[in-house]
């Protein structure tokens, strides 16, 4: 038996005005995805346990089948384990964006969706410039970056408080600022980081351009060293994991999954769609189990762009969920689609309402004709208020 997991990241939605009240997947064309509707079984799952942060680490933690109320350590020491910075017990790892900001707001989470080559420069720069022995500024992707500070014990998680950077766009950075015990650090860190780089030549580059400056960072996401089984150890496959996100790539590392890397894989709209379905496929040939993760319909949430979302969908279904769905065709396997939580466009951020799910295999019978979308979830008396439980489900014989 094969076993795939398609996550459009950020996918579910609200009913919109402005497609008469319909969501992105009522509208969007996803023949694929219909067609798993008539060969599977659709149901509804809480991915963010009440009173977890509404974050894709939450959500992809449960869909994975490990439940955050027993391993969740947070964000960026996934991200960390992606990029081989090995934590101590003692060390906090951070998130560490770069943003756009100008007359004291936050205008830009993404700094203008950045890209790696230029990030590259102004972080090695940055740890040049404000790095020491126990404070180390580390490149991932884009404008998606960690800041490591060792020996750091005196941070207390539960009395630290910070704000991603996609939820508070337009705000003032002093109302946003890390809260809590012994964080002087981080926002001396941060207002240091914009002295610097606002006349950074890359930053001179941007505008010039009439590009967003990468002219600050962001801090979010803090965690510590985080301790889960293997996903061998307890579901009893080999497996794969496909991203272009550090999160759920550094998650994949630590708990044993395959991590597979896809030329042309951005994290963004212009993803590259095909190679990511074309290497998981490729994985099934050792593995039996492959988790393939595209942020692009979350971005368009966050970007307000229904347009993409709609069209980022379709790119799914065609380029991703129908190679899948042909390639297994002649052999027993399961394929579950699922997003990890929604990204509603009107709102910008994630929220943590359940999310539907439809799971096919060969010769099922059909449980629904119609399309795959909120409403079909809510419509469904399958429903798992425990996220985790749905992996367990989903591998059942």
């Amino acid at each position: 038996m094969k076993y795939v997991v398609i996550v459009p990241d950020g996918a579910a939605d609200y009913p919109l005005e402005q497609l008469n009240g319909k969501t992105p997947f009522e509208v969007a064309d996803m023949p694929n995805l219909d067609k798993l509707m008539r060969s599977g079984v659709v149901g509804r799952v809480r991915t963010v346990p009440r009173g977890y942060p509404a974050s894709s680490d939450v959500a992809n933690l449960s869909l994975l089948g490990y439940n955050p109320k027993q391993y969740y350590s947070g964000r960026a020491p996934m991200e960390a384990a992606n990029l081989g910075i090995e934590l101590g017990d003692d060390d906090l790892a951070i998130r560490c964006n770069l943003v756009t900001e100008a007359q004291d707001k936050l205008l830009d989470y993404s700094a203008g969706h950045i890209t790696t080559k230029e990030a590259d420069i102004l972080i090695k720069y940055l740890d040049d410039k404000l790095g020491t022995d126990d404070i180390r500024f580390y490149t991932g992707k884009s404008y998606r970056h960690l800041l490591v500070i060792r020996n750091a014990g005196k941070f207390k998680l539960d009395k630290l408080k910070c704000f991603a950077p996609h939820d508070i766009m337009g705000g003032l950075i002093n109302k946003y600022l890390p809260k809590g015990d012994k964080t002087k650090i981080l926002e001396t860190l941060m207002m240091k980081s914009r002295e610097l780089l606002s006349t950074h030549e890359v930053n001179k580059v941007r505008v010039d351009l009439g590009e967003s400056p990468a002219n600050m960072v962001w801090f979010w996401g803090a965690g510590h060293k985080p301790r889960m089984p293997l996903f061998k150890n307890k579901y009893g496959i080999n497996g794969s994991v496909v991203s272009a996100v550090d999160l759920i790539n550094g998650l994949g590392k630590i708990i044993g999954l395959d991590v597979l890397d896809v030329k042309g894989a951005t994290g963004y709209y212009d993803t590259n769609y095909r190679g990511k379905a074309e290497a998981a496929l490729n994985s099934l040939k050792e593995n039996d189990f492959t988790f393939i993760h595209v942020e692009a319909t979350d971005e368009a949430g966050h970007n307000q762009d229904l347009r993409m979302k709609i069209i980022c969908l379709e790119r799914i279904d065609k380029l991703i969920i129908g190679p899948v769905m042909e390639r297994l065709a002649g052999v027993e396997h399961k394929i579950m689609v699922v997003p990890d939580h929604p990204t509603p466009v009107d709102l910008r951020t994630h929220t943590d309402e359940p999310v539907p799910f439809v799971v096919s295999q060969k010769d099922a019978l059909s449980a629904d004709s119609g399309r795959f979308c909120e409403r079909a979830g809510v419509n469904s008396e399958l429903y798992f208020d425990n996220g985790e439980e749905l992996m367990s489900f989903f591998l059942s014989k």
